[in-house]
């Protein structure tokens, strides 16, 4: 399969069928996910692989605090001010994501060495690492769709509690949490922009012309 192909079969997906992964494709992805650029060629990366379900649930539940959401009137009020598309996406993730997290057959989370202004950035480079592993983890989702394995990026709130479950040293974090397995349905393509016309800018940015949000810069 060539670049395109896998990038035209690459989706999100949040619900998935009762089957096992093969060992060697997660390790397979994860090799993928360590040819991406790292931040100082230190590849300060890891791929922890939650197996034992009790502990998964309680990881989730206790350490994570990911609630199971499915109040609609909430759920409206709290992304109303989204664009129809991006809410629509909104609405329907959020009551499944605990679900997907302790349904996956694998859920794997990537974590890895922060810098030291990271959590109050004092300017675009304290973000290296992150932007590191979040590169890592795309590779990983093309190596997984590739053999037909789907997931969906989930980036934690809270991680003090997680973090002290799982070992994870103060400087180290948790960049996302990664449900991995083969879909129940293979939806279509979301619709997304083709014509990178409207995002190249040539000697300074010219504007933004597509649907965006209003918020308040603090």
């Amino acid at each position: 399969m060539d670049l395109w192909q896998v990038l035209e079969q690459r989706r999100t997906i949040r619900s998935f069928q009762d089957r096992p992964v093969e060992p060697h494709l997660i390790e397979k992805a994860i090799r993928a996910a360590l040819m991406a650029p790292a931040y100082n060629h230190l590849w300060e990366w890891g791929f922890i692989l939650l197996r034992d379900r009790e502990f998964r649930r309680r990881v989730v539940d206790e350490g994570l605090g990911v609630r199971d959401v499915k109040d609609a009137a909430l759920l409206k009020r709290w992304f109303a001010g989204l664009p129809p598309e991006a809410r629509k996406i909104y609405l329907r993730a959020l009551p499944v994501q605990r679900e997907m997290l302790l349904s996956a057959s694998e859920l794997i989370i990537p974590v890895y060495r922060t810098k030291k202004h990271e959590r109050v950035p004092k300017d675009p480079s304290d973000l290296n690492a992150h932007a590191a592993i979040w590169m890592a983890i795309a590779y990983l989702l093309l190596s997984l769709a590739e053999d037909g394995l789907y997931s969906c990026t989930m980036p934690p709130d809270d991680t003090t509690k997680a973090k002290a479950m799982l070992n994870l040293p103060a400087d180290w974090e948790i960049a996302a949490l990664l449900p991995v397995g083969y879909p129940k349905v293979l939806p279509p393509k979301v619709g997304r922009p083709t014509d990178p016309g409207k995002f190249i800018h040539v000697n300074g940015f010219q504007g933004f012309t597509l649907p965006t949000t209003e918020e308040q810069m603090e």
